[in-house]
C-alpha cells in the first residue's frame, strides 16, 4: 500500500509537466504529490511495509516529482543567475554525497532525517506563494531563506552519508 501511494507521486510529477505552471491543475497535482509524500512512510510503519526498497522507491518518487516542479518554475519566471548558481551547487553537494556513498558502501544511501523531512516540507510551501500575489521582496526572501536552510541540510545529509558506517 505504501509503495502504491508513492507511486501516485511519481504520477503526479508527470502530470505537472501537461499543466501551466501555477494553474489550478498544477496545484492539485502538485498539493496530491506533497500529501503521497507526508503519509506514505507513515503508511508503511503503521502496516509494517517499511523496507529497503520502499525507501530507495521514495527517493526516487521525490526526485521524479521534484524535477517537473523545478522545470515548470524555471520556464514560467524569471530566475536570477545566483539562484539558479545557488540551486546548483546544493545539488551538486547531495549528488556528490550520494555518489560518494554509493563507493564507500557499494549501495545507494538515503538519509531520511528530521532535518530533511523539515527542509522539504518548507521549500514544499515555496511555490503555493510564487503564483500568488506576494511582493516580489517577500518571495526573494522565501526563496533565499528555503536556499540556506537546503544547504544546511544538503551538507548535514553528505556528513550523515559519509561519517556514518552504520547506515
Amino acid at each position: 500500500m505504501a509503495n502504491i501511494i508513492t507511486g501516485i507521486r511519481i504520477i503526479c510529477g508527470l502530470l505537472i509537466l501537461a499543466c501551466p505552471a501555477f494553474s489550478g491543475s498544477f496545484y492539485v497535482f502538485y498539493i496530491l504529490g506533497g500529501i503521497t509524500d507526508a503519509i506514505d512512510g507513515t503508511v508503511a510503519r503503521k502496516l509494517g511495509q517499511v523496507s529497503d526498497f520502499g525507501s530507495k522507491f521514495d527517493t526516487a518518487a521525490d526526485f521524479v516529482f521534484a524535477i517537473p516542479v523545478i522545470i515548470k518554475i524555471l520556464t514560467s519566471m524569471n530566475v536570477p543567475l545566483w539562484l539558479m548558481i545557488w540551486t546548483g551547487i546544493i545539488a551538486l553537494i547531495k549528488t556528490g554525497s550520494h555518489i560518494a556513498g554509493y563507493i564507500k558502501y557499494h549501495e545507494l544511501k538515503t538519509v531520511h532525517s528530521v532535518l530533511n523531512k523539515i527542509c522539504g516540507g518548507f521549500i514544499y510551501l515555496i511555490p503555493l506563494f510564487l503564483g500568488g500575489g506576494l511582493a516580489w521582496q517577500a518571495k526573494a526572501l522565501l526563496i533565499t531563506a528555503a536556499c540556506v536552510f537546503a544547504t544546511v541540510a544538503a551538507i548535514a545529509e553528505c556528513r550523515e552519508i559519509l561519517g556514518n558506517n552504520k547506515l
